[in-house]
């Protein structure tokens, strides 16, 4: 066909393209009360849409008295995940349901939290700006709060409780009683939202993954009978009076054309095997020791990354628990309403003006690093003294300054996972934080109306960071026609 030909020839030349979805219902190999081990079969890609699902319910003492938090559902229920293949660890996240929450829920619109990821989690936060003031003193005229008809829990009284009650989802001490909850491993397993796993690589090993849920279910789930707040009670379920059952995982197995896995399993064979690189995300866990009410503290923590690249750096932080954690309870990261903080790369300050305390710029940095906005109203995130005087949400109410990760994107602009971010040398990550925290506000008239203004900052600060470097798996044919694996960071 001459050249004339080839451009007034318009037949359509269709490639084969025929893919299946194979979707498989997979029991647990081995379970315990609060842990569960799956086999994936490898004999496709596993897709990041696979779901576990499970169901929650309550002992006889607890039936119909508690609740799922409504900030981020069964989420807060998963603690850590792992993915094993053969007797390596290629992802390993501990704590995952507070990275899960800030990466993968509440960095989607309101809409999609509220009218599609809450049928999966079982999330129902609504918010309410009063247009009058509430029989609590603390109810003031404009602030926001949740909203008590519309939201999972009706939290009753913001002073004393009174009037709490739960508006859906109660546990019933008969699972079959009790809706499924189930979360897509996409939203826990990292290395899933960058590409389809090649599981068929992997037919020489024994591929597992393996689920640990919180067993502290005060962690995660409200109790209704917990709301005397003049008490210090928090509507927290008390230990053990949640359990699991009906653990599955759904898998979607995707199988492509023969010729496609043939020439990936091709790679394998050739100079330097098939690589796969991905986002891995550590845990590292620190503390900051009590400090002295309205005495600046400066403490300075270490993350050591050497000849890592790494991607970002998200930091969590808990105060001791109070009656305002009813809404959040230990899925929150608590800010303090005085707090600076500075990171140190290779030995390089990142401010050059020195430590950043506007909660703006704060919140501009979270930003950059999950990709878009933090999707939450602004007292969960600002608690600077211009808004604590502002009462835009007052403690008792449950929000303010209840969720307030710091972050720091280190990517470098490039769309890719290796050579995406910034090399760590020989010099640990510095964290430099400083807080100055504040005393509980309380006049005699406020604390007889259990009203406050700030609540008391200077208690221990239980720290989670999670840091985004990259992994790399390298699977090769041998010559004797088996599979090697090896797992390396960059």
């Amino acid at each position: 066909m001459n050249q004339l030909q080839r451009l007034t020839d318009y037949r359509v030349q269709d490639q084969e393209s025929i893919m299946e979805i194979r979707t498989e219902r997979l029991d647990p190999i081995v379970s315990s009360n609060y842990r569960y081990q799956f086999r994936l079969d490898t004999s496709s890609y596993i897709d990041r849409n696979t779901m576990l699902t499970f169901k929650l319910h309550s002992t006889a003492a607890a039936n119909n008295n508690c609740r799922v938090n409504c900030w981020n559902g069964g989420l807060g229920a998963i603690r850590s995940v792992e993915l094993q293949v053969g007797d390596f660890s290629i992802q390993k996240i501990d704590n995952v349901n507070k990275w899960a929450t800030a990466n993968h829920l509440y960095n989607q619109t309101p809409s999609v939290q509220n009218k599609k990821l809450s049928h999966y989690l079982h999330n129902a936060l609504k918010y309410d700006v009063l247009t009058a003031a509430g029989a609590a003193d603390c109810d003031v005229t404009g602030s926001i709060t949740p909203n008590d008809a519309l939201s999972g829990m009706n939290y009753g009284r913001a002073d004393t409780g009174a009037g709490a009650a739960i508006n859906s989802m109660a546990l019933s001490q008969n699972a079959a009683d009790n809706e499924t909850i189930g979360i897509p491993l996409g939203m826990l397993l990292p290395m899933l939202n960058d590409r389809d796993l090649p599981l068929f690589l992997f037919t020489n090993y024994k591929v597992h993954l393996t689920i640990e849920f919180e067993s502290d279910s005060a962690k995660f789930c409200n109790d209704v009978t917990k709301n005397n707040y003049g008490g210090g009670e928090r509507l927290s379920a008390a230990d053990g009076s949640v359990l699991f059952s009906n653990v599955e995982l759904i898998c979607d197995y995707l199988i492509l054309p023969s010729r496609v896995q043939n020439s990936v399993l091709e790679e394998t064979a050739k100079e330097g095997g098939y690589v796969l690189d991905f986002l891995n995300v550590d845990n590292i866990k620190k503390t900051i020791n009590a400090g002295t009410a309205n005495t600046t503290q400066e403490v300075e923590h270490r993350i050591n990354l050497i000849n890592q690249e790494a991607h970002y750096i998200q930091f969590f932080k808990e105060l001791p628990d109070t009656m305002s954690d009813k809404v959040l309870l230990n899925q929150r990261s608590d800010g303090i309403s005085l707090e600076k903080i500075q990171w140190n790369i290779n030995g390089v300050d990142i401010y050059t003006s020195g430590k950043i305390s506007n909660p703006v710029e704060q919140y501009n940095n979270v930003t950059y690093t999950l990709g878009r906005d933090l999707q939450v109203v602004a007292p969960l995130y600002k608690k600077d003294p211009a808004t604590i005087a502002s009462l835009l949400a007052p403690p008792q109410q449950g929000l303010i300054g209840k969720y307030k990760p710091l972050m720091l994107d280190l990517r470098n602009g490039e769309p890719v996972r290796r050579g995406g971010g910034r090399f760590i040398g020989e010099y640990p990550i510095r964290v430099i934080y400083e807080r100055t925290p504040s005393a509980a506000a309380n006049t005699s008239w406020f604390a007889a109306n259990n009203f406050s203004l700030v609540e008391a900052e200077a208690g221990v600060l239980k720290c989670d960071y999670y840091v985004g470097t990259t992994r790399i798996m390298n699977v090769r044919t041998m010559p004797n026609g088996s599979m090697s694996v090896l797992v390396s960071d960059l």
